[in-house]
């Protein structure tokens, strides 16, 4: 079966493009052929490589002769109708842009997850004050709902939508999306097929890995450490925009001796932070879409302690691969963190079970198998 990938950049810039290319290359190894259709102009070599044939416009439906359209994340709402209605159609929505203005699907008021529809809502939290784009002589950009309606309704030719957790399915249907046309398809990067479990740790080592945005919830998990009464120390590992605030606050709660911020760290360079960790922590505060990074650190054996926002609970489960607590509350954040530092029983246990999770569910092969057969079945 011949697919074409329609995606607007060409390069290794995040998770979705990683996620794109392991895909492509997965599939092209089982035999399918691989084309991208993209609007990148500066493609990147090693990322095109996946494909058997690249395009960066619409003639490639004659040229390549595709059987299948995989749309991953696009603006152009008129090119995803136009392409949807020409041939089988399937998208994978990797994250909130389809239907939320802010992108980020949390309120900028109050900070609290947002689980309503892309509507009255919108104007009612101020999602529609955002801040101006580059150049601006307005300190503030306004922007209309109207955009992602037009959006959902371009889609309205696509067969199937897939999507990593529960959380996602449902925030398609509360939007206008048939609930028989979604389907719930984890994105397995090729890479966790290659992580090994690592033995338990006994330093009081707590470990973050991720962005340091204030989606991800830096600056709560610190307020939670503050709170923990046995002995710790933690590290962060990653950068971003919020680094800077969160610093500021290790100093200012008075712990900032107990922090490493340890910056950014290849993928590859990450397994000695595991290896000393007793455990990991997910803070966010934004709805995860699925939440690769908790599953790379069960993969290693390490609990998960997280909030219970967005996709972290279709894998976290409580007291069985990890703890899981209410969202923002670091309060409970850190009696959890607490109590797994304080019992290397519970620890182990967690832990032992996070890596059969992974080994059941989270398989890179699984996860082309089942593609397979839904790109099979949309045809």
């Amino acid at each position: 079966m011949r697919v074409l990938h329609v995606h607007e950049r060409a390069g290794f810039h995040g998770g979705v493009e990683q996620i794109l290319y392991d895909t492509a290359h997965g599939l092209a190894g089982l035999g399918w052929p691989q084309g991208l259709l993209h609007s990148d102009s500066e493609p990147q070599p090693d990322f095109l490589a996946a494909f058997e044939q690249t395009f960066d416009s619409e003639s490639v439906l004659q040229d390549f002769a595709p059987d299948v359209l995989f749309l991953h994340k696009t603006e152009n709402a008129g090119q995803v109708q136009r392409l949807a209605e020409r041939l089988p159609t399937v998208r994978m929505v990797h994250d909130h842009d389809l239907v939320c203005m802010r992108r980020h699907k949390y309120f900028p008021i109050g900070t609290r997850v947002c689980d309503r529809p892309a509507g009255i809502d919108c104007y009612l939290h101020l999602c529609f004050v955002q801040r101006p784009g580059t150049g601006s002589l307005l300190p503030i950009r306004l922007v209309g709902v109207g955009e992602r309606k037009r959006a959902i309704r371009a889609h309205g030719k696509v067969r199937r939508f897939l999507v990593g957790s529960e959380w996602m399915r449902r925030e398609l249907v509360v939007n206008g999306i048939p609930a028989e046309r979604v389907e719930i398809v984890p994105p397995i990067p090729a890479a966790l097929g290659e992580i090994r479990s690592v033995p338990p740790s006994d330093a009081p080592e707590v470990l973050f890995v991720g962005q340091v945005i204030r989606g991800k919830g830096v600056d709560l998990l610190l307020r939670a450490l503050a709170q923990v009464s046995p002995p710790w120390h933690a590290t962060v590992v990653g950068t971003g925009n919020h680094l800077d605030t969160c610093k500021d606050l290790a100093k200012d709660l008075e712990i900032e001796e107990r922090v490493h911020f340890a910056g950014w760290v290849p993928h590859d360079e990450l397994t000695p932070f595991y290896v000393d960790a007793a455990l990991t922590v997910v803070p966010s505060r934004w709805p995860e879409p699925f939440g690769m990074v908790g599953i790379e650190a069960m993969a290693r054996g390490r609990p998960v302690v997280g909030f219970a926002v967005g996709g972290i609970a279709d894998w976290l489960e409580d007291e069985v691969t990890g703890l899981l607590v209410q969202e923002a509350d670091t309060v409970a954040m850190a009696a959890a963190i607490g109590r797994l530092l304080g019992d290397a029983a519970l620890r182990l246990r967690l832990g032992e079970a996070a890596v059969q999770r992974v080994r059941e569910r989270y398989q890179p092969s699984g996860y082309l198998k089942r593609l397979m057969q839904i790109l099979e079945n949309t045809t």
